[in-house]
């Protein structure tokens, strides 16, 4: 078996950029790991992931090592392995040789070596390395070969000791993606759980994200569609205008502090079929989290409701929750459903004096000091409650 290549800045340097990309995106792990068995041809290499020591399908490379080895090493010879007895031993990011782990006499007496290693050709003349521990599990990299040459593992260890301090920083990075990914999916459930539908728009009224309302209302397509920007319009274009006038509006005091008396403006979308038009709010986002929102701040935020589909179920609860009387509840009810406060009060035959004193009630009652706090505790309602 020849020798491997040196060591050069140049090898060095695309194994170390294949770490942080693959870090970035795990399809590249596998690339990663078969680069490896390029320099070390016919070795057995692992990338494994384990929880509470059982392999874990979170990272999961491996090159020459067969679906029949996985399986029964997931399976139960994890759990004979001297290796993975080891892990709690060896420091992270410290290359060791198999032999400093268990001698071949004691090896050749165990299930593991017997059972596992000797039937599916891994070899045990190995390197390897964990990468990353804490309390949950850990992950290792390890090389394999069937036969003991010296050299070979000599290059494996400088190799080893190379890419360290790169894998270490490359695991950190992967966990904060993870992390942050996870939260970003608890956050959309959220966001997909409001009551309307809702857009969060970029400074140029393009869409960052939608929930799956918005989704259905865009693809339905009888009141809203997004242009080849991805901004959306009516198919009416006064009121696509109207639309544009009032994201300027919000866009101009995005980062503006906003006032206890700022209310939602609207904009009525007609709708293709003849029933009743949608009405559209839009409001500066001063931070993603004034929202719960699963993206980085965006400038406005775009919410379209039906006044006649509005779930009564939210209001109810709000209702029950902080003790709004029954007038209180139908008035909170209409500013949910995006009716102007003037049609409300039209609407429930009092006068516009009067719903704002009752609106001021509804607010201090729920400690929402604007219309569009009440309206975001609406649409924050789980979806649970609303049954």
């Amino acid at each position: 078996m020849p020798s491997p290549a040196p060591l050069t800045p140049m090898l060095v340097a695309e194994l170390v950029g294949g770490i942080y990309e693959a870090a970035l995106d795990p399809c590249l792990w596998q690339s990663l790991v078969d680069r490896i068995e390029a320099i070390y041809p016919e070795i057995t290499v692992a990338l494994f992931s384990h929880e509470s020591h059982v392999p874990s399908a979170a990272l999961n490379i491996r090159a020459n090592f067969s679906e029949a080895a996985l399986r029964d090493y997931s399976a139960y010879h994890f759990s004979t392995s001297p290796y993975v007895d080891f892990v709690p031993r060896n420091g992270v990011g410290q290359p060791v040789r198999t032999e400093a782990i268990i001698s071949d006499e004691e090896l050749f007496r165990t299930e593991h070596y017997n059972d596992f290693m000797l039937p599916h050709g891994v070899g045990r003349y190995g390197t390897g390395m964990v990468l990353e521990r804490d309390p949950g599990g850990w992950a290792s990299l390890s090389l394999a070969d069937r036969r003991n040459d010296v050299d070979r593992r000599d290059h494996q260890m400088q190799l080893l000791r190379l890419l360290a301090p790169h894998f270490g920083r490359a695991f950190k990075l992967r966990r904060t993606l993870m992390d942050s990914r996870m939260a970003g999916q608890a956050q959309q459930a959220v966001f997909d759980g409001w009551m309307h539908a809702a857009f969060v728009l970029d400074r140029d009224g393009r869409v960052m994200t939608m929930n799956r309302r918005a989704d259905a209302l865009v693809i339905r397509g009888d009141c809203l569609v997004l242009n080849r920007f991805g901004q959306p319009r009516s198919f009416d274009d006064k009121c696509s205008r109207a639309l544009e006038t009032a994201f300027a509006a919000c866009r101009a005091s995005a980062d503006a502090p906003i006032r206890a008396v700022d209310d939602p403006g609207g904009v009525m979308l007609p709708r293709r079929a003849g029933a009743s038009a949608l009405h559209a709010m839009l409001w500066p986002i001063s931070s993603a989290a004034e929202f719960n929102l699963p993206s980085l701040p965006g400038q406005v935020l775009l919410v379209v409701s039906d006044p006649d589909d509005t779930p009564p179920g939210a209001v109810a609860w709000i209702a029950r929750r902080f003790g709004l009387s029954p007038s209180e509840e139908r008035l909170a009810e209409a500013v949910i459903a995006g009716v102007p406060l003037s049609e409300a009060a039209e609407r429930l035959g009092i006068q516009l004096s009067t719903a704002r004193t009752r609106l001021k009630t509804i607010q201090a009652k729920t400690d929402c000091h604007r219309q569009m706090d009440l309206v975001r505790l609406a649409m924050s309602v789980p979806t649970l409650r609303l049954v």
